[in-house]
This record gives structure tokens, sequence and C-alpha cells, in this order.
């Protein structure tokens, strides 16, 4: 009887003894192990609403960031080849500073819509003389840059034969428009371009309109030049012998000629 005793009690004893073991055991597993979701979830909530948003925009900023500076790069890449493909100057914009002003000729700037009206104050048949009437409207444009084109209606003015007048008289002419406008725009840059050749048929027209009446009164424009300190631009050199650029009348000129000179020109006004 007292031997039934002791084995129950020993038995009861090694149940708790391997009941309490194992809990301890399993207990500890659960405790020490945790998956990675379980660890997010657990950052979370150790975070407020507002550092999780901060950490949405951060990230957020950081890809705005990046799309920006790629698709800065496409463009600058875009826009250079864009340059180098193009390079046609916008006549409007380079001379935006700077008047023309002259007979018929230089009036086909503005009626070829290559310059704005503006830029452009001229008459058919103007000549140095006529070019005074016009100082107040230039006055009051004020550019930085102007550009005269005369002596092509100053051959049949200034007509010894008819008028007593000659070249010598032109200059005087030219040199007192130039020093009237140095009065009223004294920090205005002023280019003189050479009088145009012709064709051989513009006598038609006017028996005075050679190459020879015109070649002496372009040496009287660059004596201007050199006598009102303004700068002389030689543009029938660059154009001689290139009749097809002429109208029929062999006087005035197709739209052709006018970027051959506009793009001369900027060698001497930038």
């Amino acid at each position: 009887m007292g031997r039934k005793i002791l084995l129950i009690v020993t038995l009861i004893t090694a149940f708790y003894v391997t009941y309490a073991f194992i809990t301890g055991m399993v207990s500890g597993v659960f405790k020490s192990k945790s998956s990675p979701g379980k660890d997010y979830l657990a950052q979370l909530e150790s975070k407020s609403l507002d550092d999780v948003q901060d950490k949405i925009d951060s990230y957020q900023n950081q890809l705005l960031k990046e799309n920006s500076k790629s698709t800065e790069n496409t463009t600058t890449d875009t826009s250079n080849n864009q340059n180098s493909a193009n390079a046609d100057i916008n006549y409007a914009k380079y001379y935006e500073n700077t008047v023309f002003m002259g007979d018929s000729i230089t009036e086909s700037l503005s009626e070829f819509e290559i310059l704005d009206s503006y830029n452009v104050i001229s008459n058919k048949g103007d000549t140095v003389v006529k070019a005074m009437l016009n100082i107040d409207k230039l006055q009051g444009i004020n550019p930085k840059n102007l550009v005269l084109l005369y002596g092509m209606n100053d051959v049949i003015e200034f007509d010894i034969n008819l008028s007593g007048q000659d070249s010598n008289t032109f200059k005087e002419k030219y040199i007192e428009l130039i020093n009237s406008i140095k009065a009223v725009l004294p920090k205005a840059n002023i280019y003189l371009i050479s009088p145009l050749p012709v064709m051989a048929n513009a006598v038609d027209t006017n028996y005075r309109l050679t190459n020879e009446n015109l070649n002496e009164f372009r040496s009287k424009v660059n004596e201007v030049a050199n006598v009102t300190g303004s700068t002389y631009i030689d543009l029938a050199s660059i154009i001689a012998g290139k009749d097809y650029l002429h109208e029929q009348d062999g006087i005035h000129y197709k739209y052709d000629f006018y970027p051959l000179m506009l793009d001369h020109l900027t060698d001497y006004i930038k």
C-alpha cells in the first residue's frame, strides 16, 4: 500500500515537472521569435502618422527631383540639337535695337516683313536731303544702332547738268545729315552702307543710273564715314555680279538679297 502511494506521488511530480518544462520552452520560443512583418508593424506602431507621412513625402520628392533632372537633360539635348540644325538668325530679334534708314531698297526690309516696321524709316525716292525730315521720328525711337543706305536716288538728284550739284554736294549734305543725327542721338552707332550696283537696264529708268556714277558716289560715302567717325560697310562688292538678286528693273532687289545683307551686317553690328 505504501509503495502504491509513493508511485502515484512520483508520477504526479514527474508530470508537473515535465509540463512546466514544456510550457516554459514554448513560451520562450514565441517570445524570442518574430517575423519581419511583425517587426515592421511594431515599428509603425511606435511612429506617429506625421512621421510616416514625412517619410512618404521625402520619398516622393526624391522621385520628383530625379525625374526633373532627367527631363532637364533631355530638354537640353533636344535644344542643342535644334540649335545645331537651325542656324538661321531671327533678324527682327537681332536688329530690334537698330533702325535702317534709306530709300525704297531699305523700305523692302519691312515690306518683305523681314524686320518690324518701326525698325525701318524710309520712303521711295528718299535722298540724304529728304532724310533730314525723319530726324524727329528717329529721335523718338532712340535706337542703339543706325544703318544708312543712300546714294541711288542721290545719283539722280545731284546731277551737275541739271541742278549744278555733284557728288561733292552729296558728300556735304550727307555729312550734314549725320551731324544732325548725332545732335539728337549722340550715343548711337552709325553705319553707312555703300550705294549698291545696278544692272545695265537701269538706265531705262534714268540715264544717270550707271555703275560708273554709283562708284563715284560710293567713294564719297566712304569719305563721309571717315569724316564723321561712322563705320563704312562695303556691301556693293559682296553682291557684285549677282544679277539674279535684282528685280526686272535692274535697280531694286528681290527677297533673297536681304538675308545676305543682314548676315553681312552681323560682322559689324553685335
